[in-house]
């Protein structure tokens, strides 16, 4: 199960960042200039917020066969940040976290190593995602969880987080 856990996040990851690297600025993004955010308060740590003018902000949403992907992520320019994926989107409400959810997953990225990378995937973890606006083009809402580091008891607990991310 271990094993099945960390191949389906290392695969996730993989397709995020092909997603990320295939999109240009050509391809329809909203460049209209409403500002994109990602903040969340991290216990123990403080507030991290990335804004598009500093820092590395990103959307995807991919459809096929009635299935919806959403992938989300803010990083600061320290390497700190956020990152959201919901395997089961289906428009703006709630989607819950944890282990007994692992299609839906939050992640507090501490550091550039995987042992600094605190995710909703593992068991002990929980929290939610409330999209509040999706106009096709844009995605707004909020963000909280409790995070683990795979094989040990160490967890973060992420609140009063919010996102405003233009889709690629």
């Amino acid at each position: 199960m271990k094993h099945s856990i960390q191949l389906l996040w290392r695969m996730a990851l993989v397709g995020f960042f092909i997603a990320f690297m295939a999109c240009s600025s050509e391809d329809g993004q909203d460049v209209s200039g409403a500002a994109e955010e990602f903040t969340a308060t991290v216990a123990g740590i403080g507030t991290i917020s990335a804004s598009k003018d500093f820092d590395t902000i990103s959307g995807t949403k991919v459809g096929a066969a009635g299935i919806n992907v959403v992938v989300l992520q803010g990083t600061d320019n320290s390497g700190k940040g956020f990152m959201i994926r919901m395997s089961t989107y289906n428009g703006p409400g709630t989607y819950d976290l944890g282990f007994g959810n692992i299609a839906n997953t939050a992640t507090f990225i501490a550091g550039a190593s995987m042992g600094e990378q605190y995710s909703t995937a593992y068991q002990g973890t929980s929290g939610k995602i409330v999209v509040t606006a999706d106009d096709g083009k844009r995605l707004e809402g909020t963000f909280e969880f409790v995070g683990k580091v795979n094989n040990t008891s160490s967890t973060h607990t992420v609140t009063n987080g919010s996102f405003k991310v233009n889709l690629q």
